[in-house]
């Protein structure tokens, strides 16, 4: 293994763990810190320096370690073996206010809001303004959050509670939550997972701004073309362990990737074309109306056919859609869709999600933490929910039955975890997707519908995820995606279909795909 202190890319000068304070000290020293959970290893003894004002960005595949190392940073976990250090004086938070009082914030990739408070309430939560009365100033507060909004160049109102809003307006309510912190050290783990590419470059000028006051950015993300625009430097991990520190302007994305997986992935323009079957989704003018009166339809109008053994992807900007269609075709929304929906020829209708499985649909949700992980459930129980009756006998679950369908898609979908019996909250969010989607699959489903599968997800694991998907295909299912990334949508679709404030704007071929001709479908409203 190659540290910083035998890297030809070593910045900064190594530092012994006997306390001595040497020039041009590290602002934040990570020192041999090791953390265990159950039978897995999530970090093993782990060391970095990271200077003031730097941009430096954390890589690695999911389970790497990343985030055990952020939970650890900013007071969330608080047992582990090893030294931190900050201002050259060694701390060990008791709890995450202190990591706050200490100047560090973090954004969390799993979105940690509470759901029936406001906007403003979330953002200043544990940290409330009160009035000379005592009570809570609600007028401050919001005019306080609608300040950060401004700056981040987002249009959300403070007062509106937070489960009205789509995940991508949450994350950049946890984004706004941090930044009110005015901290000295940002830990960004995932910030963008959610965001639209608009959205991540209002972000990234914020953060250009933060630099220039000297604040620390620690910043984790599977996607790499953001780590590489504005890192001075880049750790990668894997397994636990750092592999090595680069620089960012001397290093290339074939040589980060190949450290972070342990070897060389191939960038594939497109997965190879498919042979699709007979049509065995067909939907015909879908329009879903607004829970609230008044409010213009959240689709309207739509119409496509799924054909079995094709991939059909749904493009467009963040509110477009996407994420109401499949809701619609699953049975899934508040209110009822109109228009049809026909499955291998016969028209149907869901008034719960139960009632689509039952005709063979399946739907991987795109808040895995809300709409689909079962915190308090182990793998093994989150995985096997949706099949328990087919597990049974006379109405008793054949536990051996159990363990070896779980097994099978454990390996199948390559979920990494310590034993089938391991709390799902103790994987990372990567794996935590592998097992819904495994859950799911179980069903043995002739329609998949994936509403943005890789969130979150590293490039390793989203190229098993591509070939999986690619062979699911081959077997004859029919699968509709969504995705906010459009070169992953090209690599994987045979069709593509755009939304734009719930209108369909443009349906392309393979033929017809670029970035340019969807980009331009998903910010052209239909004139009518």
């Amino acid at each position: 293994m190659n540290d910083s202190s035998t890297s030809p890319n070593k910045l900064v000068p190594t530092f012994q763990t006997n306390g001595v304070t040497l020039d041009e000290s590290p602002f934040i020293r990570i020192a041999g810190i090791s953390k265990q959970f159950g039978g897995v290893m999530a970090l093993s003894n782990f060391s970095l320096d990271i200077q003031q004002g730097e941009f430096h960005a954390l890589v690695g595949e999911n389970g790497a370690g990343k985030s055990t190392l952020m939970k650890i940073l900013s007071g969330v976990i608080t047992e582990y073996d090893g030294e931190l250090w900050l201002r050259d004086q060694t701390v060990r938070f008791r709890n995450t206010r202190e990591a706050e009082q200490a100047g560090i914030s973090i954004i969390h990739q799993e979105l940690n809001l509470v759901n029936e408070l406001s906007v403003a309430a979330n953002i200043f939560l544990g940290r409330e303004f009160k009035n000379r009365m005592g009570w809570l100033d609600d007028r401050r507060m919001e005019y306080e959050a609608q300040a950060i909004f401004n700056e981040l160049e987002c249009h959300i109102d403070p007062k509106r509670p937070v489960y009205e809003l789509r995940v991508g307006d949450q994350q950049l309510v946890e984004i706004a939550k941090a930044l009110s912190l005015n901290a000295e050290i940002l830990v960004m783990d995932e910030p963008t997972s959610a965001l639209t590419s608009s959205e991540v470059d209002r972000l990234f000028r914020v953060v250009h701004k933060l630099l220039a006051r000297g604040v620390t950015v620690i910043y984790i993300s599977h996607k790499l073309d953001e780590v590489f625009r504005m890192s001075q430097r880049i750790t990668i991990l894997r397994d636990g362990q750092k592999v090595v520190t680069l620089t960012t302007r001397e290093t290339t994305l074939r040589e980060v990737t190949h450290h972070m997986v342990g070897r060389q992935i191939e960038q594939r323009e497109q997965i190879a074309r498919r042979e699709r079957g007979p049509v065995i989704l067909k939907v015909d003018r879908l329009s879903l109306p607004h829970a609230m009166s008044g409010h213009r339809d959240l689709l309207r109008e739509i119409s496509f056919e799924l054909h079995s053994g094709e991939v059909l992807g749904i493009a467009g900007l963040m509110g477009a859609g996407r994420t109401e269609l499949l809701e619609s075709l699953f049975g899934a929304t508040s209110e009822d869709p109109q228009g049809t929906i026909s499955i291998a020829g016969r028209p149907v209708t869901f008034r719960h999600p139960e009632e689509a499985v039952q005709q063979g649909l399946a739907l991987v949700p795109e808040d895995r933490k809300r709409q689909g992980l079962f915190s308090h459930m182990n793998v093994r129980e989150n995985i096997s929910l949706c099949s328990l009756a087919e597990l049974a006998t006379i109405g008793v679950v054949q536990r051996h039955r159990e363990m070896s369908h779980v097994d099978d898609a454990i390996a199948l979908l390559s979920v990494k975890t310590g034993n089938r019996e391991a709390a799902i909250t103790s994987l990372s969010g990567g794996n935590q997707q592998k097992c819904i989607m495994a859950r799911w699959l179980e069903t043995r489903p002739s329609v998949l519908l994936l509403d943005d599968p890789t969130r979150g997800v590293d490039v390793g694991a989203k190229a098993e995820l591509y070939q999986i998907i690619d062979r699911l295909c081959a077997e004859g299912l029919g699968i509709i995606v969504t995705s906010s990334e459009l070169p992953e949508l090209i690599t994987l679709c045979d069709r593509i279909l755009v939304l734009c404030e719930g209108e369909l704007t443009g349906e392309f071929s393979r033929d017809e795909f670029s970035e340019h001709v969807l980009m331009e479908a998903a910010t052209r409203r239909n004139r009518s």
